[in-house]
């Protein structure tokens, strides 16, 4: 006896990312203008994302891709915030170099029913 699987369920589970495995994520310091255009996720989930890059440290660097989504900035989770608190604590940062973490995987992977719980992005975050 056999069962069938629909494809958009192997679809789903072929291209899964573990938002709470560390590997998945990625932290980069940067200068302004990073050149960094960002867009809010569907509303279901909240956060924002990279669209694209433009002219800017984040280009030169090659680290940060589009779709990478932006979890915190320095020691601050803006993962779930709106748009514009989520931007205001990049424009808001002082430092020469401003750090943010990146998950490379997609929306629903980080805040879905799979996505990591906010308690580990928490501690995860002190730690990057």
């Amino acid at each position: 006896m056999y069962f069938q699987i629909p494809f958009v369920i192997l679809a789903d589970a072929a291209n899964f990312v573990d938002s709470m495995d560390e590997s998945n994520y990625i932290s980069v310091e940067l200068p302004k203008p990073m050149g960094i255009v960002f867009e809010e996720n569907d509303e279901k989930y909240g956060g924002i994302f990279v669209l694209s890059l433009s002219d800017g440290s984040a280009q030169k660097d090659g680290t940060v891709r589009p779709g990478d989504e932006l979890v915190a900035v320095g020691d601050k989770k803006v993962a779930t915030m709106p748009f514009d608190d989520a931007l205001g604590a990049i424009i808001d940062s002082d430092a020469e170099n401003t750090k943010l973490v990146f998950f490379r995987g997609s929306a629903k992977d980080l805040y879905g029913p799979t996505g990591a719980s906010q308690e580990w992005l928490d501690d995860f975050i002190s730690k990057a």
